[in-house]
């Protein structure tokens, strides 16, 4: 016989924040599957064509979808940080009320409902972390580091470009703010339906975004990995071309500066479904770099840095 372990709070909790109020599968999630089964199609073919072992390509892609969902949850709350950890008049204990309280104060995120919800992911988060945890697996198995982070490169491209798309057709955060301008695919009007519907045309940056990688797909997958670059090079490359398409990109979306340059928007946080988003989207405008501009230099200088000291431009000589 089995032994059911009841642990206190538990059953209301999964009840409340993950089970309750689920509408079926969302076209996001089917996206990131997508996602997924490209990634695990083409990476196990690129590690056998560098003579490196495919039986690890199982690992390196549970692990880096799991590293990128959990980094993407803790970059997107230390996001909306400001929100959660607040002077709320009428309310003591800023920094307690929301650890014990799982909604947090009325009306704003809470910590933990955030942090089980489905919505709320922050890109680099997920990137860093992912990086992280198929790193310390390959460290762990003692495998050549930089050979298997330059075989990850093109399915890690396309992977993304897929995921940008799905928070395209969800309508989730990572949209810009509104224009005047009538550019195909590049702006658009997002739907009434959408997690933050705007009823403005808006800079179609997640679109922009999932374009761009499929370029960077490309040149990976067609050229770059059959020129027998020094090992690494393909990931310092990633790093410098993806930090700086983040890094334009950034400039059209709506994303709150961590040191405002310019006095910010009245209306500086992002208001929900049923807030006045036509006047908020209306009203924004970039002014200073966001959480994602500042990561996006900061790899942009990593990938610089290698590229460098490792003179990562050089090919490997080539076998008599």
């Amino acid at each position: 016989m089995y032994k059911v372990i009841d642990i206190p709070g538990l059953v209301p909790f999964v009840q409340k924040y993950i089970s309750s109020g689920w509408e079926g599968i969302s076209t996001f999630s089917i996206l990131v599957v997508i996602a997924f089964l490209a990634a695990s199609y083409l990476l196990p073919k690129e590690l056998e064509r560098r003579n490196l072992e495919p039986s690890h390509a199982d690992w390196l892609l549970i692990l880096g979808v799991f590293g990128t969902f959990v980094g993407a949850k803790v970059f997107f709350i230390f996001e909306i940080w400001d929100q959660i950890f607040v002077d709320t008049p009428g309310f003591d204990g800023k920094y307690l009320y929301p650890l014990t309280h799982a909604d947090g104060f009325p009306g704003r995120p809470g910590l933990w409902s955030s942090l089980f919800s489905g919505s709320g992911l922050v890109f680099y988060g997920g990137f860093l972390f992912g990086i992280l945890f198929i790193s310390l697996y390959m460290i762990q198995n003692k495998l050549d580091v930089k050979s298997y982070l330059d075989a990850t490169i093109p399915s890690m491209a396309l992977g993304y470009a897929i995921g940008r798309l799905g928070c395209f057709v969800s309508g989730d955060g990572c949209y810009g703010f509104a224009t005047h301008q009538h550019i195909p695919l590049l702006t658009f009007t997002y739907w009434p339906t959408s997690a933050v519907p705007s009823g403005v045309p808006v800079w179609n940056t997640p679109v922009m975004e999932a374009f761009v990688s499929f370029l960077f797909f490309i040149y990976f997958q067609k050229w770059a990995r059959f020129q027998n670059f020094k090992k690494f090079s393909l990931g310092a490359q990633y790093l410098i071309l993806h930090g700086l398409a983040r890094l334009a990109i950034e400039f059209l979306r709506v994303n709150k500066a961590v040191i405002p340059f310019f006095d910010p928007p009245v209306q500086s946080n992002i208001p929900g479904a049923t807030g006045e988003t036509t006047t908020f989207l209306n009203g924004y405008y970039w002014h200073g770099f966001s959480q994602s501009q500042y990561v996006s230099i900061a790899i942009i200088l990593v990938g610089i840095y290698f590229l460098v000291k490792w003179k990562l431009w050089e090919k490997e000589p080539v076998p008599a």
